[in-house]
């Protein structure tokens, strides 16, 4: 008899090469050093990034999937730490 669940890798659209290279690009790059219009990496630019580099359109909320399975959290913006800095709320 077989395991249960699903196979390995099943329901990913991106291959194990394609993962990696993308991974390579946001950890060694900013966007606007590949010539995108952001700032930092959100979803979307990750989106347009998988699109532009794999030629692969996916949802946001796979977008978010990949990122978590990578390990790349969430940040919050930097105004909030700015904000509870004590010298610069004095400011």
């Amino acid at each position: 008899m077989s395991g249960g669940g699903r196979p390995a890798r099943s329901g990913r659209s991106l291959t194990a090469e394609q993962e990696e290279h993308i991974q390579r690009l946001i950890q060694d790059h900013r966007p606007e050093q590949l010539k995108m219009d952001f700032a930092l990496w959100t979803r979307a630019a990750v989106m347009l990034l998988i699109e532009r580099e794999c030629s692969i359109k996916l949802h946001l909320r796979s977008v978010g999937k990949y990122l978590k399975r990578w390990g790349f959290t969430p940040q919050k913006p930097i105004r909030r730490a700015y904000e509870q800095s004590p010298a610069a709320v004095q400011k």
